[in-house]
């Protein structure tokens, strides 16, 4: 890694203070550029913070400290927030090293999930540090939702941009753009969204503006009608917030009777209301099946109830909003892939299986399904499948994780067709890449017992019994394991 003469930006805003609007756009565009480089090359940082960028005497800005950077694999986090979630640790896909800034660090990268989109994160914390020239820590927070108040201490910063620096730092992953394209993109409309906004709030156009509603109320009934609607959604707003929603649905109901076309703002509404309610999974849940009233076409939509029905183990609900979401865009290898898993954990290996091969038909790529499929192909007592899928997902993951649990696979496999000597020299490596996975412990003892190495199964077994696992078959094996120990003869 070059070395990059200069100034960290955590020394630069203490010697000089909170940054300009303009220097905040063209510093983020900057460093997007750079993110855009980063993730076509399937790593992601996962330590944006401000001490970690410098700028250099050209005025240019370098990412610094890719120590903990992560090559990007596959995972089914990677849209997590935009499309459910899977149980913690199922198969070790999900266990990837946490690599945590206070204040910086969203919360799938403290739970150890980090995906892409938590650069993003990362990103719009460290703006609102550089606007503001205040500790994060120091800044209050939203009590419901634990989002920053940040910006009185901002007031250079015009509500668009503000509004985008706050949707960098949502709390779901799906809720960030989800693309270093997608800022990009965001970034050159952004200039012209704050001259409107300026426009609109400047005395010429308040003013103006009242004059069109003499005007309408006179003799524009089209203008008439959408300032009414218009009206009657903020009034509405205004009595959601007060926690009087029968209410506020009554006034949108009455506006979208006047304009029709209300709707989606309506859902907008409700969907960000979701979005916030963090620390209230029934709210969220409450207000993501509101935005779907008012637009039941939005996919991500779906995918976030589900992924909230998974938290509040209301299955059917997970169930039915993932099929929803597939029915809007049945090509989501990731929707896919979610439903898989839910049918896996409920024991319904078929559907599970038809659901996981639907989603490695849509990316070749998908390892955590690949891996998936080996497992439950190793459950149905199809060896030579588990055998080739996990050989096929070897090959094109360098994720020790992932690595760890297709050897497991295979050494699995390997040992349910009596190849001991291979199926311990895989189960071994698995172990290596990954000593945390207690399925590898409770099968590795398996074949040393089968191999006659009594000494080593046990203390094998031990591992397998006390490492944290929350997958079937470990439950299995443990449980057979005791039941021996139990009709063990006393010497």
């Amino acid at each position: 890694m070059d070395k990059f003469e200069g100034q960290n930006l955590e020394q630069w805003i203490e010697f000089n203070g909170k940054i300009s609007q303009s220097l905040a756009l063209e510093w983020l565009k900057q460093l997007v550029e750079i993110l855009d480089t980063v993730h076509r090359s399937n790593f992601f940082h996962r330590d944006i913070k401000p001490s970690n960028i410098v700028l250099q005497p050209s005025g240019q800005l370098a990412l610094v400290d890719f120590g903990t950077a992560r090559r990007v694999t596959d995972t089914y986090l990677a849209k997590v927030s935009g499309s459910g979630g899977t149980s913690a640790g199922r198969e070790g896909i999900y266990e990837i090293t946490s690599v945590i800034t206070p204040c910086y660090t969203p919360t799938e990268q403290i739970n150890g999930r980090a995906v892409p989109q938590s650069d993003f994160f990362s990103l719009g914390c460290t703006f609102v540090n550089l606007v503001t020239a205040t500790p994060l820590s120091n800044l209050p927070t939203e009590e419901k939702t634990g989002n920053l108040i940040w910006r009185k201490d901002a007031p250079q910063i015009d509500k668009p941009f503000a509004d985008f620096i706050d949707e960098l730092m949502a709390f779901l992953p799906g809720q960030r753009p989800q693309t270093t394209e997608v800022i990009l993109q965001r970034l050159e409309k952004l200039p012209k969204q704050i001259k409107n906004y300026r426009l609109a709030n400047s005395k010429v156009f308040k003013y103006s503006k009242y004059t069109l509603m003499v005007l309408g109320f006179v003799g524009c009934v089209f203008l008439s009608i959408r300032l009414a609607a218009n009206y009657l959604v903020t009034q509405g707003q205004k009595l959601e917030a007060a926690n009087n929603s029968q209410g506020a649905q009554e006034s949108f109901d009455s506006a979208i009777k006047i304009n029709s076309e209300v709707k989606n703002s309506i859902s907008k509404f409700y969907f960000d209301k979701a979005s916030r309610s963090t620390q209230n999974l029934r709210s969220a849940k409450k207000y993501y099946e509101l935005s779907i009233k008012y637009n039941n076409q939005d996919v991500d939509t779906y995918n976030n109830l589900a992924f909230v029905c998974q938290l509040l183990n209301e299955f059917e609900c997970l169930k039915t909003n993932y099929e929803k979401a597939l029915k809007l865009n049945p090509d989501s290898w990731s929707g896919h892939y979610g439903l898989g898993t839910f049918y896996d954990d409920q024991g319904k290996k078929d559907l599970a299986e038809q659901q996981y091969q639907l989603a490695i038909k849509i990316n070749s790529q998908a390892i955590p399904v690949i891996n998936n499929l080996s497992r439950l192909k190793n459950l149905k007592g199809d060896y030579n499948a588990a055998i080739a899928l996990a050989l096929q997902g070897l090959q094109k993951t360098k994720e020790p994780k992932l690595q760890a649990a297709l050897y497991k696979n295979l050494g699995w496999a390997l040992f349910e067709q009596n190849k001991l000597g291979q199926a311990k020299e895989y189960l071994e490596k698995a172990g290596e890449l990954d000593p945390q996975r207690a399925d590898t412990y409770c099968l590795l003892a398996q074949v040393q017992e089968a191999l006659g190495d009594n000494d080593n199964s046990w203390l094998n077994w031990e591992a397998c019994l006390i490492l944290e696992s929350k997958v079937p078959e470990v439950f299995r094996w443990r449980g057979d394991v005791l039941q021996r120990i139990r009709l063990k003869p006393n010497s």
